[in-house]
């Protein structure tokens, strides 16, 4: 007594979309990932004299398209990169640090208050305008020189 097994719904949809994996072209490396992959051949022409304008040149004439900050930009991170050094993070929220550890001698060389309270300040003079030194927040003097 065996049972005629149900062909499945999704074994059509399986061989299209299989199909289509094969048919698509794979993408074309981004600039950053040529730029990796050819590095020591890039040093070899800086080497040789080449210029940084003469290396993209060659570049755009293989298909990879960069400004001129764009490549040296990529030259110096790739280099960096194979040397062993962590990308910098550049987006998102910046890592919270724990605070610092303060000891008790540092407590107690807290700088003292350099302006005083606004309740506590002045009036302006009868002009209506007050001294360069109020203004710019230190006396313009030459007897401390």
């Amino acid at each position: 007594m065996t049972e005629a097994a149900e062909p499945d719904p999704h074994d059509e949809l399986r061989a299209f979309l299989r199909e289509q994996v094969r048919l698509t072209p794979s993408r074309k490396p981004s600039g950053y990932a040529s730029v990796k992959a050819v590095l020591p051949e890039i040093r070899a022409l800086k080497t040789r004299r080449r210029t940084d304008a003469e290396i993209q040149e060659m570049l755009a004439r293989m298909g990879v398209r960069l400004s001129l900050a764009t490549l040296r930009q990529y030259v110096q991170s790739a280099t960096r990169e194979l040397a062993g050094h962590k990308p910098a993070r550049r987006r998102g929220k910046a890592l919270a640090r724990p605070p610092a550890k303060t000891s008790p001698a540092s407590a107690q060389h807290q700088p003292a208050l350099v302006h005083p309270p606004a309740a506590a300040r002045e009036p302006l003079p009868a002009g209506g305008r007050a001294s360069a030194a109020r203004t710019v927040g230190h006396q313009l003097s030459t007897k401390d020189l």
